[in-house]
């Protein structure tokens, strides 16, 4: 600072007239050629800091120029503060101890283009209370509940900022906003804003904890892209097999809209539960690619993954996959000379159908469970593994039986069935099954029982016991055995069935009952068609009438009285040279005439022996191998004429 004895010489009449006659000249001093610069401007970028910038704007057209800087108080005690000569630029930077911050000052700026020079207006500030901000840099946008923030870094002062945003339509809409001051960082809360559509934003900002405050200059334009509200669909493209060991996944999902990739999107995968090749083992690995798919290099176990995409304004929720162990059906136990240490091993519990879960941490694994072994190796194409087999800590006897233990029998055979025991209740590897059999006599004490074991392989679900005896009761028994001893027994009474072959040398019951039936069903039958036939071959013949004497006598001369009857002759037509049923049965009746003659003979004979009359003779007519006493019937026409008479 100014000596107090050169203070007190200038602060005289003679120095304010020095100083009026200086502020004359160089108002008046414009040379042709010369442009005056801007107002010029002195502040300090925080309240706390202890360097101040001064600047003006300069001339767009001049070239060549040179400036001055004067600052100089306004009120008494007069002095200058060092003048600042032949800057070439329009902003310097002066410490506080070299300048007047307590008092209103006087600034100018003097510009000199060759020979020429002009001078600016000047301004009157108070130094020590004149802040002007930075422009906001590095500045971060996040959408939040449909809501966007804005943060940048915190210059320590409180302020307040004023945003300009631009739709992609080049709308544009200015706020004032207060700033909220976070822990090194301001922070501003847009609300109403479209979350599905893409914006540009600016910033300016001042201070409002000092009296003069000057607006800051406006950031750069920071592109918003929308929010994006859904999660990838993530899905399981290819499974390859690479090598022994190694299976490549090739992941794809689908790109977010357009209006959230404005200023870019990328995508981060991240799958648990290590990195398996990395150098330092790390919770979880992630990959952040520009890309719509992704190949992973992972070993047979169960794998998962989860992926994000993320924008300049935020991330999107996580999706998943899972993709499960490749199937460890046909895995055996581990050998004894099997080495579980190192860098590059693993377990997971083994579930039923072959599937891992998560990978088991080695003091986490627990008696009585069993695990999938793994040892990899980490080569060029990826982590490979190179051995897998089965393991349990310890081992136990089952704590079930085999479940569904039932039958299907015949007399002399069974075909049983079952259900393995469950995984969880094994406690070990089941070797073997024992299915033992015992036969039951009456009585007991006769002949004791006799027990019939046998292993069978452990992968067996279904076993036909055989030559046993019919009709007797047997008592069957199965169990799953380890390396400990054998489990609870699964136990099934049962009776075989009778014997289905027959007795030899005897005909079973029906089949005789069947053969008797038949026999009387054919008798009945034949004596059937036998009547049937006979009837229609021989008809029967009807016996003749034999009346009284008397009667006939009465009869024919009624009869003679009344009619006379003719002689009929019927001849049978014979065609040439063939010969058919009913000639033979013409033959049949002429036989039976005879016979009838015959005994008609003897009976008129005995006849005419009893009255001897010779009117006593019976008439008879055979008509179609039928015999009628006319006389008989002549007297009962008479009788029935008399009646109706």
């Amino acid at each position: 600072m100014p000596s107090p004895g050169l203070l007190t010489r200038r602060s005289g009449p003679r120095f304010l007239c020095l100083l009026a006659v200086r502020v004359m000249v160089v108002a008046a001093t414009v040379s042709k050629g010369c442009e005056a610069p801007g107002k010029p401007k002195c502040f300090r970028n925080t309240s706390s800091s202890h360097e101040y910038t001064c600047e003006w704007e300069r001339s767009s057209s001049a070239t060549n120029v040179t400036y001055d800087l004067l600052i100089s108080p306004t009120e008494p005690p007069f002095y200058d503060a060092p003048p600042r000569r032949g800057l070439r630029t329009n902003r310097i930077y002066l410490d506080e101890d070299k300048l007047i911050k307590y008092r209103n000052v006087s600034i100018v700026v003097t510009a000199h283009v060759g020979n020429a020079s002009c001078t600016s207006n000047s301004t009157t500030v108070w130094l020590s209370t004149v802040v002007k901000l930075p422009e906001p840099v590095k500045m971060a946008a996040l959408w939040s509940d449909h809501k966007l923030k804005l943060t940048w870094p915190s210059q320590g002062d409180s302020a307040s900022a004023e945003v300009l945003v631009r739709h992609v339509e080049n709308k544009t809409q200015t706020s004032s906003h207060e700033v909220k001051k976070e822990t090194n960082v301001y922070s501003v809360l847009l609300e109403g804003l479209e979350t599905q559509r893409a914006y540009q934003v600016q910033v300016r900002q001042r201070s409002t904890q000092v009296r003069t405050s000057f607006w800051s200059d406006w950031s750069a334009n920071l592109t918003v892209p929308a929010e994006i509200l859904q999660s990838p669909d993530v899905e399981l493209k290819t499974i390859t097999e690479v090598d022994r060991g190694i299976r490549q996944l090739v992941f794809t999902w689908k790109a977010v809209p357009p209006a959230a990739q404005a200023g870019g999107v990328n995508y981060t995968l991240t799958y648990p539960p290590w990195c398996l090749c990395a150098v330092k083992k790390k919770a979880w690995c992630q990959i952040t690619v520009p890309s719509l798919d992704h190949a992973i290099n992972v070993t047979n176990s169960a794998f998962n993954l989860s992926i994000r995409a993320e924008n300049k304004a935020g991330a999107s929720s996580r999706g998943y996959i899972n993709v499960a162990a490749k199937p460890d059906q046909d895995l055996k136990a581990c050998e004894k000379n099997v080495t579980f240490h190192g860098r590059h091993v693993e377990w997971y519990e083994f579930t039923e159908g072959g599937t891992a879960k998560e990978r088991t941490l080695r003091k986490e694994r627990k008696d009585f469970v069993r695990y999938v072994f793994r040892k990899y190796h980490c080569g060029s194409k990826g982590p490979k593994t190179v051995e897998m087999c089965l393991w349990y800590k310890k081992e136990d006897v089952p704590l079930v039986k085999p479940l569904s233990f039932s039958s299907s029998q015949t007399d002399t055979a069974l075909n049983l069935s079952w259900q393995p025991i469950p995984l969880e209740a094994r406690q070990g590897f089941i070797s073997h099954y024992t299915l033992c059999h015992t036969k039951h006599t009456k009585p007991p004490e006769q002949e004791p029982s006799q027990e019939e074991c046998r292993h069978l392989n452990a992968s067996q679900t279904t076993f036909r016991l055989e030559n046993l005896q019919p009709e007797s009761r047997y008592n069957i028994t199965l169990a799953g055995v380890t390396s400990v001893g054998s489990g609870p027994q699964a136990f099934l009474p049962i009776t075989t069935f009778p014997s289905e072959k027959p007795p030899e040398g005897n005909l079973p019951v029906w089949i005789s009952l069947g053969l008797l039936v038949t026999f009387f069903g054919a008798s009945i039958l034949c004596s059937l068609l036998v009547k049937r036939l006979k009837s229609k071959i021989l008809p029967p013949v009807p016996e003749p009438v034999i009346l009284s004497p008397a009667l006939i006598r009465a009869d024919n001369e009624e009869l003679e009285r009344r009619e006379t009857l003719d002689e009929v002759s019927v001849h049978q037509p014979v065609l040439g040279g063939e010969r058919h049923w009913f000639e033979d049965l013409e033959e049949d009746m002429d036989q039976s005439k005879t016979l009838i003659g015959t005994d008609e003979d003897q009976t008129q004979q005995g006849s005419r022996d009893s009255f001897e009359s010779p009117g006593d003779q019976e008439e008879v007519l055979y008509r179609n191998g039928l015999v009628f006493d006319m006389k008989a019937e002549e007297l009962r026409s008479g009788d029935q004429n008399t009646s109706t008479l």
